[in-house]
């Protein structure tokens, strides 16, 4: 299965009645860090960015994390 991009995550998230930032605030992240996952600026390997690709469903290399 591919990885979605920025568009498709941010769609699915108004889908769902929220924006990037009301996602974010929800879920007690920065709205910085997770607009960074989104847009691939930050890979999501380890840390926080880890903690937001699996929040939002996002697939994550294990090997990598482990």
């Amino acid at each position: 299965m591919a990885t979605p991009n920025a568009n498709q995550i941010k769609h699915a998230l108004r889908q769902q009645g929220h924006t990037l930032k009301s996602w974010s605030e929800a879920n007690g992240f920065k709205y910085r860090d997770v607009s960074e996952v989104i847009r691939g600026i930050r890979r999501g390997n380890y840390g926080t960015g880890r903690d937001i690709r699996l929040k939002l469903g996002l697939p994550v290399d294990e090997q990598i994390a482990a």
